[in-house]
């Protein structure tokens, strides 16, 4: 298994795949060194995106690219790259994002349903080419609810800022990271039946900006530091709600916390 951006969802899904498949090779590719030791410790191989190795062309049967796009200048060129590396024997995984849809007024969304317009926005335009330069190549798209820890996600990000950029109401689709990990190893298990398909990755429960600051701040971790943040809105999109039961009944895949509300109560316990 070859992982390029290999960061906080890549080194999860690196590890599952290591514990599921001990004898395998798992190399995670990366821009720097920061996590490489980390990897050693759990048998993972570390490269560099501009090391030798990386330039090889060797190919691997099962490939995952997990860089965001942030981190990349031509990023429709490093898939293309990725896809290159990949020796269709195996399965190939994009993490995409759910923010390619296009419903904002509280309907359901299902792994198909409509898309942004490409011409509308860069950040469309650059979710479709990806996209559809996977699956020209028979890869796997895996289109991804907002991701969070406890101290990593939307949560962290409006408490600390103490300001959500729009209104309470609007839903949020959300997913752990661990959850994402074992979607990911999940698709790559399943082989042909996953190829040239677009999966949906999300827990069970939609949940509003405003349940979502609430949750975080009933944990220790932030009640003690945080207050509610203000809302820059009242009225606002509406947003959409994940109906991923078709990825989860061709991947035989449930999430392991059902909900943000029900993983901070957890971890408040814990």
């Amino acid at each position: 298994l070859l992982v390029i951006g290999c960061g906080t969802l890549g080194e999860r899904v690196a590890r599952q795949w290591k514990e599921t498949n001990p004898d395998n090779l798992v190399v995670g590719e990366t821009k720097g060194n920061t996590r490489h030791a980390s990897f050693r410790e759990h048998g993972i191989t570390p490269r560099l995106l501009d090391s030798d190795e990386a330039k090889s062309g060797e190919k691997f049967p099962y490939v995952v690219f997990s860089a965001p796009p942030s981190s990349s200048s031509d990023y429709v060129e490093d898939l293309e790259r990725a896809i290159s590396l990949w020796d269709k024997s195996g399965v190939l995984v994009f993490t995409s994002s759910g923010g390619a849809y296009s419903e904002e007024d509280g309907g359901i969304v299902t792994e198909n349903s409509p898309t942004k317009d490409p011409s509308k926005s860069a950040r469309a335009k650059v979710l479709h080419d990806s996209e559809q330069t996977v699956l020209k190549a028979d890869g796997t798209v895996l289109r991804l609810a907002g991701l969070y820890t406890l101290q990593r996600g939307a949560h962290s990000y409006w408490l600390n800022r103490k300001q959500v950029s729009g209104s309470p109401e609007g839903l949020i689709n959300l997913i752990h990271y661990d959850d994402a990990a074992g979607l990911v190893v999940a698709a790559l298990a399943a082989g042909d039946k996953a190829k040239g398909q677009i999966f949906l990755g999300s827990d069970d429960q939609p949940v509003t900006r405003q349940e979502i600051c609430e949750a975080a701040i009933r944990h220790p971790f932030y009640g003690a530091r945080f207050q509610m943040p203000t809302f820059t809105a009242q009225f606002g999109p509406k947003g959409k709600r994940y109906d991923n039961s078709a990825t989860r009944d061709t991947l035989e895949w449930q999430p392991k916390y059902p909900s943000f509300s029900k993983f901070m109560a957890a971890e408040s316990s814990a």
